[in-house]
């Protein structure tokens, strides 16, 4: 769906007693982009502190790797930077889903272990799928990822209360039959990451953070569920 194009009718009015949240059963891709702007600058002194502690993570790790010679201690430190990337990807799902549900976003949110392990094994079966797909001449990876991207949302919402399988499953039915407007908002998002980055760089500390709630957003949306107003 093409940016330009009118919004959509507006959604129902919000059950009585529930004024600050409004629900995106219908939506189109610039509500999501509108959304992950406005309340992330609505949120924007814990969304910027999470992004830095984040960095700093990456960075602390790339710096032990590059200071050893050591083969072994390099396997280690990319296993185990490998695991803390999964559990702080899961937590930013989290913190995303948070932040749309009204409630401000805290540092500790990031490292919570809820649903870590179905997330993990998740991952796995996602990236393999997605490499599969992409091998098989790009198309069927586009499919694959657009089909089962919102795995990590189920289970950073639901916890150790979802499986493996059922994660992928809930996202393949909440995505079907937007599948295509969902690859099209994923090239938006990516290229306003990508003037992030060059936006000497530091651009991506803020852009990340309004990408992923766009796509909370859009989790949210898919799902019929309400999202919080951000004014």
């Amino acid at each position: 769906m093409s940016l330009e194009q009118p919004p959509p009718p507006p959604p129902p009015p919000p059950e009585p007693g529930d004024s600050r949240s409004r629900s995106p059963a219908n939506f189109a891709l610039g509500d999501a982009l509108s959304y992950g702007w406005n309340s992330y600058w609505k949120n924007v002194g814990p969304m910027l502190l999470i992004a830095v502690v984040v960095f700093a993570i990456q960075i602390v790790f790339s710096a032990l790797g590059d200071a050893t010679d050591s083969v072994a201690v390099q396997v280690i430190l990319q296993l185990v930077g490998a695991l803390v990337s999964l559990l702080i990807t899961l937590g930013w799902f989290r913190v995303a889903l948070e932040v749309t549900n009204g409630v401000k976003p805290e540092l500790g949110d990031v490292f919570k272990a809820i649903g870590y392990g179905p997330f993990i094994l998740a991952s796995i079966l996602f990236y393999l799928g997605a490499l599969i797909g992409f091998i098989l001449l790009i198309v069927p990876g586009i499919i694959f990822v657009a089909t089962f991207g919102f795995y990590g949302f189920v289970i950073a919402q639901r916890g150790d209360d979802v499986g493996v399988l059922e994660s992928l499953q809930r996202s393949q039915e909440i995505t079907r039959g937007h599948r295509w407007q969902l690859f099209g908002m994923a090239i938006v998002l990516f290229l306003v990451n990508l003037v992030g980055l060059i936006a000497c760089i530091v651009g991506v500390v803020f852009t990340l953070g309004i990408t992923l709630i766009a796509w909370a957003y859009l989790y949210r949306a898919l799902s019929g569920e309400r999202v919080a107003a951000w004014q």
